[in-house]
C-alpha cells in the first residue's frame, strides 16, 4: 500500500488517521517523496532540514502517508510550533497519542510504556525553537522504543546519534535567460505549483506564451519556496502576472495574506523573522552584513567582509557554519570548494537589518576593498597555470563584481578602489568574449582623475587590447603609447614592456612597419632585462605575429618556436596557444594548410576549454581558411557561421587582414557547397551559441559503432559532412527526435527506455555540440539535415 501511495494522491477517505488532511493537491517533489519515504522506512530519525517556507511540514506529511501503512499502529503528527515552554513538550505528545495526562503521575515514564508496545512513525513538526528539550525527547523516546520511529521537520538537525539529515531544497525553476517554452513550464516544480495555486485564486487564468516571462521572473525571484510562491500566486486574483512580476522587489508587503494557519505562514516577513528571532547576536551580526553580497560567496570573502567588532576573523568560520545549520544560508559544494549564498527573500530580510544598524557603510567598503583586491590578483593569476580555476572564480563572483563596480562608481573618494577593480579584469573580459562590457568598464574607471599610477598604466593598455580585438586599431595604439607613459612615470618597467608587446602588433595593424618592428624589439629586450619569462613568451609571440602581418614567415616561424619553448617556464598554456595560431598563419602563407589545421586543432582545444572565445573567433578564422585550402567546403560553411556568432557574442571582429581573406572565402564555399551552404552556415550559427566546434567538427576517431537496433539503416547517417556525428547512433536518433518538438518524456515511450535516461543523453547532447538549449540542438539537426539532403547524389534515408 505504502508503494501505491507514492504514486497517487490519497483520496481524502483513505487518509491516514493521525496526519492533517491538505487542502490543496500536493504539487511535484514526486521524487523526493519516494526518497524520504525510503530513508524513513530504513532508518529510526529522519530530520527534514531547511529554510522557512520551503515545504518542510507538507513534505513531512505527504510522506508520512505513503508510508503510514508500514506501520502498524500509523503515523501521527505533532506541531510544536505553538510550544513556548520545554517542559510542555510531553502533553503535547501525549495528547497526539491519546494518553491521558494524571495529576502526581509520571507523564514522561507513561508515555514511554504506552509508545514501547507500538510500531508507529512519529512526525514532529517545528523542532527548531525547541532543539535541545526536542533532541532529549526523541532520544529518550528512541531509545526505550524499538519500533518507534521518527520524522522531524526543524530549520536546524537535532544532532541525535543515529540521524539522517535530509536538506528539502527549493523547487526547481527557469533562469529567465533561458525561459522554457509554454508547453514546457510545468515540467519546473516552481512553475506548476505557482500555476496550480493562481489558477484557484482565478479560474481561467491564461498562460501562454505571453506569460512565460513573468511566471519564470516571479519563480526565479521567489527562489522556488513553495511559501513565497503560493503567497504570490494569491495575488493573481487582483493583480496580473506582469504586475506581479514588476513588484517583488518590495517582496514582502506584496507577500502577505489573512486566513487560517501558523502566524508564521501569514507573510513571508514572519517566516524570516521566526528563523531571525532564534539567532544568538553574534549569528545576527554576520548575517546582516552577508546581506551585501550579490549572488552567493566563498569563505575567505565573509571572513573579510563580515569581521567588523565585536566579530573577530577567526570566529566567522563558525558562525557562517552555524547560520546553514539553521537553514538561512546555504551551501553548494563545487569541484573548486564551498560557496555560499542567501535565498533572495532572506537576503532582503537581512538587508533592511543591516541598514536598521547603521553597519551598511562600513559592511559596503570592505566588500569593495575585498573585490578590488580579488580583482588585482587575477591579473596576474590568469597569466599562469591556474587561469581556467580563476576564470571560473570571476565567473561566480560576476554579480559581487558588478555590485563593487557600482559602490565605486558612487563617491569619487573611491576611484582608486574603482581604476584597481576595473585593470584588474581586463583579462578575464578578454577570456570571456565580454569585450563592449570590459571597454565601457575600463573607459569609466579611466575617465576619473586620481587613482594609483600603476593601476592606470594596466587599464590603459587592458583598454587597449580590447578595442583592438574589436576593430580600434588606431585607439589602440594611442592607449598602449600613454600606458607606456605612465608606467615610464612611476617607474614600472614590467608595465612598459607589456604596452610595448602590444603596440608593435597595433602599430603593424596600422601600416606603420617600421614602427612596429622597433617596438617589437624595445619589447623584447625589456622583458629579458626586467627578468620575465612571461613577458618574453609573450613578447616573441607579439613579434613573430607582427612578421607574419609584414608578410616576414622566415622571421616569424623562429620568433613563434621561441615563444612555445619558453612555455613550460610560464605554465601559460593559453598564450602558448596563441602563439600556436601564429604558427598556423605562417604554415598557411607557406601553403601547408593540412599541417596548419593539426596545430590550429590543438590551439582550439585549449581554448575550448577555458573557454577563451576571442581567441575561438580568430581560431575559427584560420581555420576556415585552411578547410577552404583543402577544399573541405562543408566544415569551411559550419566555421563561417560559427564566426558569425562569436562576432555577436563578444563584440570582437577578426583583424582586417582576416576579415578581407574570409570573405572571399565566403564567395568560394558558396560556389563550390551551393545550396547547401545557407544551411551548412546556420548549423554553425548554432553552434556558436555555444564554446564548442572541435566535437562537432572531428568526431572522435576512436568511438566504435554502437550496434543498430534493427537491420535498418541509421537515419541520420547523411549528417556525416557535420555536427551530428560527434554523437554516438543512439545520441542521434534522441537529437533527431528533439528536432521535431518531442519532450524528454515522450522520446522515452517513443524509444521504450527511461526518462532520466533520456536526461542522460540530452545533456551529454547539449555538451557534444555545444549547445546551450533544445532549441539550438532541433536548429543544427535541422539544419546540417538540409545541408546533406541537398548535397549531389545524397538522398535522407527514409
Amino acid at each position: 500500500m505504502a508503494g501505491t501511495a507514492r504514486e497517487r494522491p490519497w483520496a481524502a477517505g483513505d487518509w491516514p488517521p493521525g496526519l492533517p488532511v491538505p487542502l490543496t493537491r500536493f504539487v511535484g517533489r514526486e521524487r523526493e517523496r519516494a526518497e524520504v519515504a525510503g530513508l524513513v522506512l530504513a532508518n529510526r530519525l529522519v530530520t527534514l532540514v531547511g529554510a522557512g517556507g520551503v515545504g518542510k511540514t507538507r513534505l513531512a506529511v505527504e510522506v508520512a502517508a505513503a508510508v503510514a501503512a508500514d506501520f502498524g499502529d500509523g503515523a501521527v503528527l505533532i506541531d510544536l510550533s505553538a510550544v513556548t515552554d520545554p517542559t510542555l513538550l510531553p502533553g503535547v505528545l501525549a495528547r497526539a497519542l491519546g494518553v491521558e495526562e494524571r495529576a502526581g503521575t509520571g507523564l514522561d515514564e507513561r508515555l514511554v510504556r504506552v509508545l514501547r508496545g507500538q510500531h508507529r512513525l512519529l512526525v514532529t513538526d517545528n523542532c527548531e525553537h525547541l532543539r535541545g528539550p526536542c533532541a532529549d525527547l526523541v532520544a529518550a523516546v528512541l531509545g526505550a522504543c524499538p519500533d518507534v520511529a521518527v520524522l522531524a521537520t526543524s530549520r536546524e538537525s537535532l544532532g541525535v546519534p543515529g540521524e539522517v539529515t535530509w536538506r528539502v531544497p527549493s523547487l526547481t525553476f527557469p533562469w529567465p535567460e533561458n525561459p522554457p517554452a509554454a508547453a514546457d513550464m510545468e515540467t519546473f516544480e516552481a512553475i506548476a505549483l505557482f500555476l496550480a495555486r493562481a489558477r484557484a485564486a482565478r479560474p481561467g487564468l491564461v498562460t501562454g506564451p505571453a506569460e512565460v516571462a513573468a511566471i519564470t521572473s516571479i519563480c526565479f525571484h521567489l527562489d522556488g519556496i513553495p511559501l513565497a510562491l503560493e503567497l504570490a500566486a494569491a495575488r493573481t486574483g487582483a493583480l496580473g502576472l506582469d504586475d506581479i512580476a514588476e513588484r517583488l522587489s518590495g517582496r514582502f508587503e506584496l507577500l502577505a495574506r489573512s486566513g487560517t494557519g501558523p502566524a508564521r505562514h501569514q507573510t513571508l516577513r514572519a517566516s524570516v523573522e521566526w528563523s531571525h528571532q532564534l539567532l544568538a547576536e553574534p549569528e545576527r551580526a554576520v548575517f546582516r552584513r552577508l546581506a551585501v553580497f550579490v549572488g552567493g560567496w566563498p569563505l575567505e570573502a565573509a571572513e573579510t567582509v563580515c569581521a567588523l567588532p565585536p566579530i573577530g576573523r577567526d570566529e566567522v568560520a563558525g558562525l557562517l557554519a552555524a547560520l546553514a545549520e539553521k537553514s538561512l544560508v546555504h551551501v553548494d559544494h563545487t569541484p573548486a570548494g564551498s560557496r555560499y549564498r542567501l535565498l533572495e527573500v532572506i537576503r532582503a530580510f537581512a538587508g533592511e537589518q543591516l541598514a536598521s544598524t547603521g553597519e551598511l557603510a562600513a559592511v559596503r567598503e570592505r566588500h569593495g576593498d575585498y573585490y578590488a583586491e580579488l580583482a588585482e590578483r587575477s591579473e596576474s593569476m590568469l597569466r599562469g597555470p591556474s587561469q581556467a580555476a580563476w576564470a571560473a572564480r570571476l565567473d561566480a563572483e560576476t554579480p559581487n563584481l558588478a555590485a563593487a563596480r557600482r559602490w565605486c562608481a558612487e563617491d569619487a573618494a573611491r576611484v582608486g578602489a574603482g581604476l584597481r577593480l576595473a585593470a584588474g579584469l581586463y583579462q578575464w573580459c578578454c577570456i570571456r568574449g565580454l569585450l563592449a562590457e570590459g571597454a565601457a568598464w575600463l573607459t569609466e574607471a579611466l575617465a576619473r582623475e586620481g587613482g594609483p599610477e600603476r593601476a592606470r598604466a594596466t587599464a590603459l593598455y587592458g583598454l587597449g587590447l580590447i578595442v583592438s580585438f574589436r576593430g580600434e586599431q588606431e585607439r589602440a595604439r594611442d592607449l598602449f603609447t600613454a600606458s607606456i607613459e605612465y608606467s615610464r612615470r612611476c617607474g614600472w618597467p614590467q608595465g612598459e614592456a607589456h604596452a610595448l608587446v602590444h603596440l608593435g602588433p597595433v602599430r603593424a595593424l596600422c601600416g606603420d612597419a617600421a614602427g612596429a618592428a622597433e617596438a617589437c624589439d624595445r619589447a623584447v629586450a625589456l622583458a629579458r632585462r626586467v627578468g620575465d619569462p612571461w613577458l618574453e613568451a609573450c613578447g616573441l609571440f607579439r613579434s613573430a605575429f607582427t612578421m607574419g602581418l609584414t608578410g616576414d614567415v622566415a622571421r616569424a616561424k623562429p620568433l613563434a618556436t621561441a615563444s612555445v619553448a619558453l612555455s613550460p617556464r610560464t605554465g601559460d598554456r593559453r598564450l602558448r596557444a596563441f602563439t600556436l595560431m601564429t604558427v598556423a598563419e605562417c604554415l598557411l602563407q607557406e601553403g601547408n594548410a593540412a599541417e596548419a589545421t593539426g596545430v590550429l586543432r590543438e590551439a582550439l582545444a585549449v581554448f575550448e576549454a577555458l573557454p577563451e572565445r576571442w581567441a575561438l573567433l580568430r581560431a575559427a578564422s584560420l581555420l576556415a581558411q585552411a578547410c577552404g585550402a583543402l577544399g573541405d567546403w562543408a566544415r569551411a560553411a559550419v566555421l563561417l557561421g560559427f564566426i558569425d556568432t562569436l562576432s555577436e557574442r563578444t563584440s570582437g571582429r577578426p583583424y582586417a587582414h582576416m576579415q578581407a581573406a574570409l570573405e572571399a572565402l565566403d564567395a568560394r564555399v558558396t560556389d563550390h557547397f551551393g545550396p547547401a551552404m545557407h544551411p551548412a552556415r546556420q548549423a554553425g550559427r548554432v553552434l556558436g551559441r555555444g564554446d564548442q566546434i572541435s566535437s562537432a567538427l572531428w568526431p572522435a576517431t576512436d568511438r566504435k559503432p554502437e550496434p543498430a537496433a534493427d537491420s535498418g539503416p541509421d537515419p541520420l547517417a547523411p549528417l556525416a559532412p557535420l555536427a551530428p556525428l560527434a554523437l554516438t547512433r543512439r545520441e542521434r536518433e534522441i537529437a533527431g527526435l528533439i528536432a521535431q518538438g518531442l519532450t524528454n518524456r515522450q522520446i522515452g515511450a517513443r524509444l521504450f527506455i527511461a526518462e532520466r535516461t533520456v536526461d542522460t543523453h540530452v545533456s551529454r547532447i547539449l555538451a557534444k555540440l555545444g549547445c546551450a538549449s533544445r532549441a539550438q540542438v532541433a536548429a543544427l539537426i535541422t539544419s546540417a539535415a538540409a545541408a546533406a539532403a541537398s548535397r549531389p547524389g545524397r538522398t535522407i534515408a527514409r
